[in-house]
């Protein structure tokens, strides 16, 4: 991203930030339409953020669709808030619950090995233009590949139309619209993805005390991991990570996942598949 277009970006005021969003929602409605009659495909996650671009999009008066994927896993307070105030919202539910791909030849999900983004959170419909709640100040990855018209790997487009908004612009929005939002946030917690997810570090203990069925899904799913493939080959023969590792139980396994896991540099950036 040019720094000086970022900067440029941020330093405008909440009212011209939104009146740019529904400009660049009704200026680029023409391309969604090309790939698909129902217009932008709005991937609606139920955050703050999805919170925002629902309600600009309808404002901007464009076509749409909103969808939600289900990865199974959400808080559940999240699920009802969207149920109760995102009802136009599309639900797209996976074949298999994501905890049932733990148990099979995917293991545990890590920061550098996050199949379950790909299989559970990056189905943006490739043959329509995507509207994402992306914001640059969220991560330096973020800042660094996305801009407002991204184009998908898949050949079509995406749109973040609040990319250059702050924290505190979502939420002078949501406040100053009356916009409903999911009760969680104001608990305290920042972000409102997968209970669980690597990418959150430390963040999942408290995700864990607070909903602690969810810890006890996820280690039923890694004993059951351990159990169907400690010893068994590859498909090339050769050994499988969790027999490389010299852990001698699945609470080993569990341990490295909690706790041990090697810290890399990443952010958390579930739409880097995307490109």
């Amino acid at each position: 991203m040019d720094e000086q277009l970022y900067l440029m970006g941020l330093g405008l005021s909440l009212e011209e930030k939104v009146d740019k969003a529904i400009a660049t929602f009704q200026h680029y409605e023409g391309e969604a339409l090309k790939f698909d009659n129902d217009g932008y495909w709005l991937c609606d996650s139920y955050g703050k953020d999805s919170c925002v671009i629902l309600d600009l999009a309808k404002k901007a008066g464009v076509k749409f669709k909103a969808v939600h994927n289900l990865t199974t896993i959400d808080p559940p307070e999240l699920i009802y808030f969207g149920r109760k105030h995102h009802t136009e919202t599309i639900v797209i539910k996976p074949d298999i619950p994501l905890l049932k791909i733990v148990e099979t030849v995917h293991g545990l999900p890590t920061r550098l090995q996050r199949w379950c983004c790909a299989k559970y959170k990056e189905s943006a419909n490739g043959n329509s233009v995507a509207m994402f709640g992306v914001r640059a100040s969220e991560s330096v990855r973020r800042k660094a590949n996305w801009k407002i018209w991204t184009p998908h790997r898949h050949g079509s487009w995406i749109l973040n139309p609040i990319l250059y908004w702050s924290d505190e612009n979502v939420w002078q929005y949501i406040h100053g619209n009356n916009i409903p939002y999911c009760e969680l946030y104001d608990e305290g917690f920042k972000r409102l993805g997968c209970i669980g997810c690597p990418m959150a570090g430390k963040g999942r203990k408290e995700e864990f005390k607070r909903w602690p069925k969810y810890e006890q899904a996820w280690k039923r799913s890694t004993e059951k991991h351990w159990n169907n493939w400690k010893g068994v080959p590859r498909k090339d023969g050769e050994p499988r990570a969790i027999d490389t590792m010299g852990m001698k139980s699945w609470e080993d396994l569990w341990s490295w996942w909690m706790e041990d896991m090697p810290k890399v540099e990443i952010e958390d950036d579930c739409q880097m598949g995307l490109f």
